[in-house]
């Protein structure tokens, strides 16, 4: 029971504080109790699913193989082979003996579709943003591969990536249905990442800044201290075309953010859908090459590790085909370039002031813009093989059609039992002599997400199976509820943590220090399943003598996913990297069915703190964004009397038809209305929203735990959201 307390004075006296609220403009929040999860994840078998594709030196598929004739490793041990299916065209799926079954356990690690289940064929068709050429190379392909048939032998579907993903057709196996999918898609113009006009831009941009450095650094040479003033405009136009050369560069890093995320979050959606099919699944994936710069590659990595949990090989096909020039030569070239004229990477940056490690770092991501080092990747660990080199394609789909109908289904259960977050590297090998033999890398071991997972992802989520779970520093999450009429699902969540308990390194240089830590939150369906996963990865470094400040600092973790109408388990993982510490929160939090043409309410908000945004950083779509103020929440922290008020917020959604609506503010105390006052609601934007501020005096209010709580009316319509208080000296 919490100790109940009373206020100094009479009820009317309180009502005649909360006369002076100052109802001005701002944004908000309200707190999740923190209640332990009812349920957890579907339960399921301790099993790692491996498709196998075994060769001949021909390149046909090896079909009489038995559980004895492979060695099966994961991390260097050996691993018992418990179920083995062989899965041919010409033979029916029977499996075959096996030495043992695997054991049943509560735990999933990458656990697929039961053994013996090969399911239906299926195969996605991708087109990554592709030049005019290029998309002709690729549709010809398919068009090919399709034929003159009525029907296709697996079912296929055929998807576009470009800003967003784009569907064309369905999985079916009706060709028509599929030809007239690609004639479509094959009309439609792509967005012009990276292409030929921009590289030669580029190209030319650095060119002219180094010509003019150069010029710039001879004239003062020639003409000794103080000839940049004499030397007519060569210092100027250096400088002029540095600015240039940076503002491309500038560009070109955020325009290939732009494509890695659109295409990897493209495909993450399409593995996802093919997850609950069992057996081997194709995607075959059309691009001229996958920018994997460096704020993509664990969202890269994370689609590698999705795949491979759904038995998805993902085969690459360079729709560039043949190469007017080397693509190495290209990168070599820019890494030379980056590197300063001929030295190498360990060569001087051209009179830049960038440290070596971020020359290092730029020839990393130069050279993951090699068509066959990303693309290849993508199909080797996946599984499959590239196509490129080529202007027929045609050949790629025999390969892929064949590894379709022709594969082995292998079981296991590991011996390493211990869920850590780390990845195992699998590695299957066959006695016969003269074969090869193409099968996934290995998987991140951790209970089964549901969802695609990436490396900083599967080190947090492995603190959700410990017993009790960890509570290693001070963590507060929350979710709120604001129903917009686009977005009637919206809830923004925010997490907030202080910095002072995480991990702080100083560097090898003995200059700067670095933190690492991860925020990840979940939101778990009634039906046990993963509605929505959403996860930053936080690497900080700065100067070793801002350590002290560092430490004093506050992680704001913000997100608005979008939820369906219904009850959520909401879990939050902070992971501290170093120390592999971790904190974990669990709440309730429940989305109502709302209906846009009625009264809506946001949830109610205390503010925590409120910060001015400049106009070129505001976002309308933000709802805690007030104006030109942006709200912090307060996520249950308590507030003392000393700050003299408290603000809250909140936004009103009217119904579409009806009188104005109107408020009431309640203070309650164990569950009953101490005070109550109605509350002049501001004017609505221009989407019909009342976004409401107020501040509620503290001073009179005897320290104690007391419910805040808005109700609002409009004709008959009537909805109320609360928050907790809790004030103390």
């Amino acid at each position: 029971m919490l100790k109940r307390h009373v206020l100094r004075g009479r009820k009317s006296a309180l009502a005649a504080l909360l006369a002076i609220l100052a109802l001005t403009p701002a944004g908000a929040q309200q707190q999740q109790a923190p209640a332990r999860a009812d349920k957890t994840l579907n339960e399921g078998v301790t099993a790692v699913l491996v498709d196998v594709v075994v060769r001949d030196r021909r390149g046909q598929p090896v079909s009489d193989l038995s559980p004895a004739d492979f060695e099966l490793t994961e991390d260097g041990t050996a691993q018992k082979i418990g179920s083995f299916t062989p899965i041919f065209a010409d033979a029916t799926p029977v499996p075959a003996p096996t030495p043992s079954t695997p054991a049943a356990s509560t735990e999933a690690v990458a656990g697929s579709a039961p053994a013996v289940n090969s399911g239906p064929l299926i195969t996605a068709l991708v087109f990554d943003r592709l030049g005019p050429e290029s998309r002709q190379i690729a549709v010809q392909a398919a068009q090919s591969y399709l034929g003159n048939k009525s029907e296709a032998s697996s079912y296929i579907a055929i998807f576009g990536i470009d800003l967003g993903l784009a569907a064309y057709a369905p999985f079916t196996k009706n060709v028509s249905v599929l030809k007239q999918a690609l004639s479509t898609m094959s009309q439609r113009a792509s967005a012009s990442f990276n292409n030929a006009e921009q590289r030669q831009r580029k190209l030319e941009s650095d060119q002219q800044a180094s010509s003019a450095n150069q010029a710039a650094s001879s004239a003062a040479a020639a003409g000794g201290p103080g000839a940049s003033g004499a030397m007519g405009t060569a210092p100027a136009a250096a400088m002029l075309a540095q600015m240039q050369s940076n503002m491309i560069k500038d560009f070109d890093v955020m325009e290939r953010d732009q494509q890695g995320y659109s295409t990897t979050n493209g495909l993450l959606a399409i593995i996802n859908a093919l997850r609950r099919l069992p057996g081997r699944k194709s995607l075959v994936f059309f691009s001229e090459g996958l920018a994997v710069p460096p704020a993509v590659q664990r969202l890269f990595l994370g689609v590698i590790d999705a795949a491979n949990r759904a038995n998805v090989a993902i085969y690459t096909m360079d729709a560039a085909g043949l190469r007017a020039e080397s693509e190495q030569a290209k990168i070599r070239d820019e890494v030379n370039r980056a590197a300063g004229g001929g030295t190498g990477i360990q060569g001087s940056s051209g009179g830049s002031n960038d440290p070596l490690s971020k020359a290092l770092e730029r020839n990393e991501d130069v050279l993951r813009q090699d068509p066959h080092n990303t693309l290849g990747t993508l199909a080797r660990d996946t599984g499959a093989v590239i196509f490129d080199s080529t202007n027929s394609l045609r050949q790629g789909f025999d390969r892929i059609d064949s590894d379709l109908h022709n594969y082995y289904l292998i079981g296991y259960t590991p011996t390493n039992e211990k869920y850590d977050g780390r990845f195992r590297a699998i590695d299957v090998k066959v006695k016969r002599p003269g074969l090869t033999v193409t099968a996934r890398k290995g998987y991140f071991a951790v209970r089964n997400p549901g969802v695609p997972v990436d490396p900083s992802e599967a080190a947090a989520l492995v603190a959700l199976t410990q017993k009790p779970v960890p509570n290693a520093f001070p963590v507060r999450a929350g979710a709120l509820l604001f129903p917009e009429r686009t977005r009637p699902g919206l809830a923004p969540v925010v997490v907030d943590l202080k910095t002072a308990p995480l991990t702080f390194q100083p560097s090898g240089d003995g200059k700067t220090y670095t933190s690492d830590v991860t925020v990840l939150v979940r939101f778990i369906a009634s039906n046990n399943e993963v509605a929505k996963q959403i996860s930053q990865h936080y690497e900080v470094k700065g100067p070793l003598d801002m350590l002290d400040r560092a430490k004093q600092g506050e992680i704001i973790f913000y997100r608005e996913p979008e939820l369906d109408a219904g009850v959520y388990t909401m879990e939050t993982v902070v992971h501290d990297v170093p120390t592999g510490k971790s904190s974990v929160r669990i709440s309730t939090v429940e989305v109502p069915r709302e209906d846009i043409a009625a009264l809506r309410m946001s949830s109610l908000v205390l503010v925590k703190r409120v910060e001015k945004v400049d106009a070129k950083d505001r976002r309308p779509s933000n709802p805690l964004l007030v104006n030109d103020t942006l709200i912090y929440p307060n996520l249950g922290e308590t507030v003392s009397k000393s700050v003299k008020e408290i603000g809250f917020y909140f936004a009103v959604y009217p119904a579409q038809s009806g009188p104005a609506p109107d408020a009431t503010l309640q203070l309650l105390e164990d569950g009953k209305a101490i005070a109550e006052l109605p509350i002049s609601l501001s004017g609505a934007d221009k989407s019909g929203r009342i976004q409401q501020v107020g501040r509620l005096p503290l001073d009179r209010i005897v320290p104690g735990t007391y419910e805040l709580r808005v109700i609002v009316k409009q004709g008959q319509q009537q909805v109320f959201r609360s928050v907790m208080l809790f004030v103390t000296e």
